[in-house]
C-alpha cells in the first residue's frame, strides 16, 4: 500500500488453495489496498492536526502566562519561549507545557 508520499505497508491475502485468486480478485484487492492507503493517510493527517492544535494552544497559554507574570508583549513572550527551547534543546511545546505546569502548581500552593 502506498501513496505519493511513500509506502505505508503491505496487504497480504491468503487463499485456501494455490491459484484461488483470479484476475478479478487481484483487481478488487488492489482497489481495497488503494482505499486503505487513503484512509491511513487521512487518519495520520487528522492525528497530526490534533497534535498541532494542542501544541498551539499550549504555546498560546504559556505566552499568556509569561505576558501576565513578566509584563511582556506577546512577541517578547514567544521569543523567550523560543530562546529557552533552543538553549535547552527541548521542543518548544515542551517548554510551554513546563511553564503551564509550574504556573498551575504555583496556584495550587496558594
Amino acid at each position: 500500500m502506498f501513496v505519493r508520499s511513500g509506502n505505508l505497508g503491505s496487504l497480504n491475502l491468503c487463499g485456501g488453495a494455490p491459484g484461488v485468486f483470479g484476475e478479478e480478485s487481484v483487481l478488487i484487492g488492489g482497489l481495497f489496498a488503494q482505499h486503505a492507503s487513503v484512509a491511513l493517510v487521512g487518519a495520520a493527517g487528522m492525528s497530526q492536526m490534533r497534535d498541532a492544535l494542542c501544541s498551539r494552544d499550549d504555546i498560546g497559554q504559556a505566552k499568556g502566562i509569561l505576558m501576565h507574570r513578566e509584563g511582556l508583549t506577546g512577541e517578547a513572550a514567544f521569543r523567550l519561549l523560543l530562546k529557552t527551547s533552543q538553549n535547552a534543546n527541548i521542543k518548544l511545546v515542551e517548554v510551554a507545557r513546563w511553564v503551564i505546569e509550574r504556573h498551575v502548581s504555583g496556584l495550587k500552593q496558594r
